[in-house]
């Protein structure tokens, strides 16, 4: 175990690119480019949420939710890369924390319906797949133990890649879907809130700051920008669930399900009256 992550530590070390995307300054990259595209591009909305959230909240905010998501497909990585053990801990950690567009019921559901279908069928079709698995299964047989343990690894970890792909597809988004990006790039770390104004606007927005106990600082979700309300205009707040990318459950939840949040579609109201410029301004106008 020691000696395969040391193994992955030097292969590492060796790509230039993967060093530089897990090194500090990679790491500052990422989360500084996640932060513009949160804020949707406007500097002035970036140093406002990093200035209310503090300078490590929104380093490990904008960096450590990007793992579960893709973390089932790391290990299909690590696979490919003749990285057993680690790509095993990768599945592992993906099963009990990677949020699944499937649940565990319907997925065990799904395998069996998969295995029915396959040993269903007739005589003529099982005994041409017979004929066509047994050479085959010799042929690989033959070549993992001319090829030994160590050569072994790469042949086994494609067929595993060949078989678990399917399953994959249908358990987790594909990073190159569309709008798997956007999701999970523009969504904040921050929880959800609808938020009730005295005009009965109702908002979905992201709390930053309210310490100074005059003014509350909200980045919105319709447009991403950060504006200031007063905290006598705010009669309501109340926690809601976005949907899309992180709002599904693993396939093995240790915690039971608990009642979740609200709909935030559900809850949001745009009447034709709007806040007055005495209750709210923007990021620069403070």
């Amino acid at each position: 175990m020691i000696s395969s992550i040391r193994k992955l530590i030097g292969t590492i070390r060796k790509s230039s690119t993967v060093a530089l995307l897990l090194s500090p300054v990679g790491v500052l990259i990422i989360a500084a480019a996640r932060l513009l595209i949160i804020a949707n591009y406007d500097m002035n909305s970036a140093l406002a949420i990093l200035t209310s959230t503090g300078y490590v909240n929104t380093l490990l905010g904008t960096v450590f939710p990007l793992i579960p998501a893709l973390l089932p497909w790391l290990g299909l990585v690590l696979l490919w890369l003749n990285r057993v053990v680690e790509s095993c801990l990768a599945f592992v950690a993906a099963v009990l924390i990677s949020p699944a567009t499937m649940s565990r019921a319907s997925t065990e559901a799904l395998l069996l319906h998969e295995w029915h279908q396959a040993i269903a069928g007739s005589y003529w079709r099982d005994g041409l797949l017979a004929v066509l698995a047994i050479p085959a299964a010799i042929l690989l047989l033959l070549l993992l133990v001319s090829l030994g343990p160590k050569g072994a690894v790469r042949p086994v970890g494609t067929i595993a890649i060949i078989a678990l792909l399917p399953l994959m597809i249908r358990l987790y988004p594909v990073p190159l879907s569309e709008g798997f990006y956007t999701d999970i790039l523009r969504r904040p770390w921050l929880p959800a809130e609808a938020i009730t104004l005295t005009t009965h606007e109702t908002f979905i927005g992201y709390k930053l700051d309210d310490s100074d106990g005059n003014w509350m600082e909200v980045l919105r979700e319709d447009d991403h920008s950060v504006r200031y309300y007063r905290l006598g205009a705010v009669t309501g707040r109340e926690l809601c669930q976005l949907s899309g990318i992180g709002s599904g459950r693993p396939i093995v939840a240790l915690l039971a399900s608990a009642p979740g949040s609200p709909d935030c579609s559900s809850l949001a109201r745009n009447p034709a009256s709007v806040s007055t410029s005495a209750n709210t301004f923007q990021s620069h106008g403070r």
